[in-house]
């Protein structure tokens, strides 16, 4: 009878060598997918700013003057208005700021979220919405 001198299967050293190169790939990718989740984030907050500002233009279509407050938008229930105001996405508690003028021609939609100053170049408060220049970024 002949027994087998040599095992089969993988020593310590060998997987500790694949661990520390997953770890390393980890360690590169991680980054990199936490920008792309941030400009996902910012993506989402441009198109629910246009979404309101359309809504906004459609008010002032009716009304002859952007609203006083942003709920009204929802209160009022109109044709292109909205029915539900939209939310920063990286923070589902967050609602977008509205700012508009004594006058009522002119207003500014931004978010206040935590995502846009991860991203280099942003502060907090962008981006914004404003009639008449539209997205500033």
């Amino acid at each position: 009878m002949r027994r087998k001198t040599g095992k089969r299967g993988f020593t310590l050293i060998e997987l500790m060598v694949a661990m520390a190169i997953i770890a390393i790939l980890a360690a590169v990718t991680l980054p990199r997918l936490m920008t792309a989740r941030y400009r996902a984030y910012l993506s989402a907050c441009l198109v629910n700013e246009r979404n309101i500002a359309t809504a906004l233009e459609s008010y002032r279509n009716d009304n002859r003057v952007y609203p006083a407050d942003i709920t009204i938008l929802v209160k009022a229930n109109m044709g292109g208005d909205i029915s539900k105001l939209p939310t920063c996405p990286s923070a589902p508690s967050t609602a977008y700021q509205y700012v508009v003028t004594a006058d009522g021609d002119v207003y500014t939609v931004y978010c206040p979220g935590w995502h846009h100053y991860q991203l280099p170049g942003h502060d907090l408060g962008y981006p914004q919405y404003a009639a008449g220049s539209g997205i500033k970024e």
